[in-house]
Order: C-alpha cells, then structure tokens, then sequence
C-alpha cells in the first residue's frame, strides 16, 4: 500500500531531522545511510524513495541543522536579549551537548572538504546564520560585524570542544564572550 503525499513528508522530514542530529554527533564522514535510517526508525532500503543519493540528503540535514541553530539565536535573543543568545551559544551546555547545536562549530572543516550539494548547503547555512546575527541587514558594516563575531563564535566553540574539560575550554568561552561584548554584537553585556 502507498503512502499519501502528506505521509511521505512526514517520512522524509524525520529521515532529514535524524540525519541533521546524526551528523552533528558523528560528522559527515561518520554517517552512513543505514544508520541515520535507523535513527529515524526506519529501514535503509526506504532510503532512495525520498532522496537522489547520500549527498542529497547530507546537505539537506545541513540546512535543517543551520536553521535550527538560527532559530534558537532568534529565540533565546526574542525572549532574553542579545546577551542571553550570546551567552547560550557560547555556553557549557552547548560546548557539551552530545548533539551541537550549531552544525559549523560540528562541522566546519568536513563541509570545507566536501563537495558539490553539501558544501553549497554549508555556505546557505553561514549566510543564514550571519543574517541573524547582523543588526540592520541592509547595513554592509553590520554585516560586516556579523561575520567576524560569527566567525568568533565558531572558532570559539570548536576550540572549547577540542579542549573541553580543561581550565582553557572554560577560558576560551569566556573571553569569546567578553570580546563578543566589547566589539559590539553583545553591547548591553556589562564587560568586567
């Protein structure tokens, strides 16, 4: 029996959902196909009824992972402020997490090494990521600002997960955010 239109989106928004967290756990190199179809509760063989091929769907997960990630900057800052969204994305939790939130700070230079669908979707999650950050998007200067501090923040966070459990993974965080504060994306953080 044939799934319905409304039943295969929902398939193929669970197998992208679970390949997004996959990757992000295990990188893109880590990922196979039968086990990002057993994360979403499914059977590989499932696999070439939603998509063209692995890169297909690897660069889709990067783009679900990118937007989640900008949702939660937009979120945490709607709620709490631009200091509250710093301070989530530059946090223990994050830097912990089994699951980053953040697929560049995961992924970085595996998408730098990929190819064609996948990195072309890295570069659609940067830019989205920078739009957020950036104040006025029609202001080149803040857009400007919003590379570097993104930029900082990425560097930042891969640093503190590389380290982490050590003195400097702790001290990398907070002077990321406190020179995050000082330059500007972050202005209403009092810097002591």
């Amino acid at each position: 029996m044939r799934k319905s239109n409304k039943e295969a989106a929902e398939t193929r928004r669970a197998i992208v959902t679970a390949a997004a967290d996959y990757i992000r756990r295990t990188g893109i190199a880590g990922a196979s196909l039968s086990d990002v179809m057993a994360a979403a509760g499914l059977t590989h063989g499932g696999f070439y009824k939603h998509f063209r091929n692995r890169e297909q769907l690897i660069a889709e997960a990067l783009v679900a992972a990118g937007r989640s990630s900008a949702e939660m900057l937009r979120e945490v800052r709607a709620k709490k402020g631009r200091n509250a969204a710093l301070e989530r994305y530059l946090s223990r939790e994050h830097r912990d997490a089994a699951t980053p939130t953040c697929p560049m700070a995961a992924l970085g230079s595996e998408a730098a090494r990929s190819s064609g669908e996948a990195r072309a979707a890295a570069v659609v999650v940067i830019e989205q990521m920078i739009d957020e950050l950036a104040e006025d998007q029609s202001s080149e200067e803040a857009r400007a600002e919003a590379m570097v501090d993104y930029a900082t923040m990425i560097g930042a966070m891969t640093l503190a997960r590389i380290v982490s459990g050590t003195t400097l993974s702790e001290e990398i965080l907070e002077r990321a955010r406190k020179r995050l504060a000082v330059c500007g994306l972050f202005p209403e953080r009092q810097v002591s």
